[in-house]
């Protein structure tokens, strides 16, 4: 019953907290805050990608900030060259990064990890590399600016423009809801444990017959595809693109997000992407040192912390519960012999 009662409390919780987080713009009034919220969200879509494959597959990639660039790059030229609409931008972004996630998985996740973490960091640069030299269809150093924002959304006589930063954010957050569930499906399918049982020790799980190659590939090309949704929704929102963004210390700040916040945690993602959003920001003057500190809490996170912030507050509250039954079992002794005296 009590069991029961929280798990109502829970879901209670759970609802009044994604209504708050829908009226969310309505209690920010400064703009730049609202930007840095928005970008939380773009940024939880790319750790919840990256996770996928490192929280729940086991292998690591330092290539991701290259996915998101391609996506972002994609819509982005589709919009400025051709003048496609977000609606059409969205879905082809998707579709391309993930089709070129799919090349690189298959042959990436053909090597040992120690490989595979060069493979993406060479195919990381190489990208990064088209970005800036290909100035005929991405503006080389410059990038590409002025593009179009998401068309109105009308029902009936309701129209919803995109005009400033707390216009992006229901458009934003329902990504993020999306991506969540995305995730919440894959992890708890039959796929998702055949990804865990590959995690956790690979050649058991090839002898209980599961076609690891085959499983990491396609992790890979859907962490890939939510990369791609995140560089859509990041080109339109900031209606400009540029190669510096798209670096590779885009692809560590992702993977930073991951350690911190914690491997194969959806929760993790969150807080992970909001610390580091955060912390970019109020180091956005100094670059080199942001680098330095994201590789400080990295080595610090696989020290101490592996399972990230989540890990720690699963410790703390162990720790709690456990006070909390020793003094639950040692009242009615105390009661005792007090009563006897």
């Amino acid at each position: 019953m009590i069991q029961t009662n929280k798990t109502v409390y829970r879901k209670l919780l759970l609802i009044l907290g994604v209504i708050a987080l829908f009226f969310l713009p309505l209690a920010v009034t400064n703009p730049y805050v609202m930007y840095v919220i928005n970008l939380i969200l773009i940024y939880t879509l790319l750790a919840l990608g990256l996770d996928l494959i490192v929280g729940y597959t086991g292998q690591v990639s330092v290539g991701h900030g290259a996915f998101f660039g391609i996506g972002a790059y994609v819509a982005a030229i589709l919009s400025k060259n051709l003048g496609f609409s977000f609606w059409v931008n969205l879905p082809l972004s998707i579709i391309i990064t993930a089709l070129i996630g799919f090349i690189i998985g298959f042959i990436g996740l053909k090597l040992i990890e120690e490989y595979l973490v060069m493979a993406t960091l060479a195919f990381g640069t190489i990208i990064w590399l088209v970005f800036l030299n290909w100035t005929d269809l991405t503006g080389g150093p410059m990038g590409i600016a002025g593009i179009a924002p998401p068309p109105p959304i009308k029902i009936g006589t309701f129209e919803f423009a995109f005009f400033q930063y707390e216009d992006y954010y229901p458009l934003l957050l329902l990504f993020v809801f999306l991506g969540i569930l995305v995730t919440r499906l894959i992890i708890h399918s039959g796929f998702g444990r055949a990804c865990t049982a590959i995690r956790d020790d690979e050649l058991a799980a090839q002898s209980m017959g599961i076609p690891v190659f085959k499983t990491k590939v396609i992790m890979f090309t859907i962490s890939a595809a939510f990369c791609g949704a995140a560089g859509a929704l990041y080109a339109h929102f900031l209606r400009v693109v540029s190669p510096e963004t798209f670096s590779f210390s885009m692809s560590v700040t992702i993977l930073t997000m991951v350690m911190i916040g914690g491997q194969g945690s959806i929760a993790g993602a969150v807080i992970g992407a909001s610390i580091l959003t955060v912390s970019s920001e109020a180091l956005r003057e100094t670059p080199e040192l942001r680098m330095i500190i994201y590789g400080f809490l990295i080595v610090v996170m696989i020290m101490f912390f592996p399972k990230g912030m989540m890990g720690l507050f699963q410790l703390v509250k162990r720790r709690l519960q456990k006070r909390t039954i020793q003094a639950a079992e040692t009242t009615p002794e105390k009661e005792g012999l007090s009563y006897e005296h």
